[in-house]
């Protein structure tokens, strides 16, 4: 099965390359085949299976001369700075076979989308793509702003495809380029805003799921708490409490403080959450 990816890094010995997690999880070999036909063999960097992501390297000396000077770097884009309108290309597998490309314009941008451990954007267009072969959208400068996926898809397809926003990983990939595996909680949430709390809501970040078999449910975070502390920060944002769980290194344990509504109000609770590798 082939797959598309980017390349996103490149150091003196090697080339860093952005794709999906089903492109290598469970693969005995994996081949890269460049633009020009080149092949080369790519070894698995990191695997965040929470988010679907992957970072392969490749060795610079197994590709010939040619094939390096003329292989450039996707550089990560702002995708905050992404408008309804605003053109972009869809390189990749669009088609569903690699190497094709398409163009389309951001049709609708959602904010504030629970992920796993975040909230995102997830941009719209109008594109057609095949997001199981692995499509990257591409602004006007030739930066990436997202990859496509069908978890986000409109439930009546509307001809729309769902693009996850780039400015959000930016910090999970380059842990994963630094073959550092990224740190996973395992919750979805919302946090709660001044005027909620000034109703007597304890301010911090409510949990809407715990996900299951995460490091946060395994440790007794249930639906509906509200975290307040990560560590020692004190967690008002899901900003905050996203920047915290991407600081920690994995398989460490941190002390998490949350709050539990009762029959006479809240209670807190204290948890030891141990982080562990998406």
């Amino acid at each position: 099965t082939s797959y598309a990816g980017a390349v996103i890094a490149q150091t003196s010995g090697e080339y860093l390359i952005f794709t999906y997690a089903d492109a290598v999880r469970q693969a005995d070999y994996i081949s890269v085949l460049f633009y020009n036909g080149t092949e080369a063999a790519g070894e698995v960097r990191q695997i965040d299976g929470v988010n679907g992501m992957a970072v392969l390297a490749v060795k610079a000396a197994s590709m010939d001369s040619e094939t390096r000077s003329e292989v450039k770097v996707l550089n990560l884009g702002n995708s905050y700075s992404v408008r309804i309108g605003d053109m972009v290309l869809g390189v990749g597998a669009p088609s569903g076979m690699v190497h094709s490309l398409t163009y389309g314009i951001v049709s609708y941008v959602a904010r504030d989308v629970q992920v796993p451990d975040g909230i995102t954007r997830v941009l719209y267009t109008d594109i057609r793509s095949n997001s199981g072969a692995g499509t990257f959208l591409v602004n006007t400068a030739g930066e990436i702003v997202g990859w496509t996926t069908a978890q986000y898809g409109t439930e009546d397809g509307g001809g729309l495809t769902a693009a996850v926003s780039i400015s959000d990983y930016k910090t999970v990939l380059e842990k994963m380029t630094n073959n550092s595996p990224a740190p996973y909680f395992g919750i979805r949430g919302q946090e709660i805003s001044e005027a909620m709390g000034e109703t007597g809501i304890p301010r911090g970040v409510y949990v809407t799921e715990a996900l299951a078999g995460s490091p946060a449910y395994d440790a007794g975070i249930q639906n509906g708490d509200i975290i307040v502390l990560f560590g020692e920060k004190e967690i008002l944002t899901f900003k905050e409490l996203q920047t915290q769980i991407e600081t920690c290194q994995c398989g460490t344990a941190v002390a998490v403080k949350g709050m539990r509504r009762g029959r006479e109000g809240y209670t807190e609770l204290e948890y030891k959450v141990d982080i562990r590798a998406r």
